[in-house]
């Protein structure tokens, strides 16, 4: 049975660029949270919009915010009483 236990990678054509990676992912976080928010806001807003097709579309941007929360915010977190984060 494998025992293996990796808490984290190592991008080799980056050795010194966390900072510049971080700035990166941050980047497109924020351009992925400003662009679903605009959508939510511009279907909730427009009463020429409450069509199905929208209404759709609203659903999943709103799906589209929460799953890019949770899969950027666990491996930014690190926290030493949580150690699976």
């Amino acid at each position: 049975m494998n025992q293996t236990q990796a808490t984290e990678f190592v991008l080799l054509s980056f050795p010194r660029g966390r900072p510049f990676l971080f700035a990166l992912f941050l980047a497109i976080y924020l351009a992925t949270l400003l662009g679903n928010s605009a959508i939510l806001c511009l279907v909730c807003l427009d009463p020429h919009l409450h069509s199905p097709m929208y209404f759709f579309l609203a659903h999943l941007s709103c799906l589209d915010l929460c799953y890019s929360s949770v899969t950027v915010g666990c491996p930014t977190t690190h926290h030493p009483l949580v150690p699976w984060l």
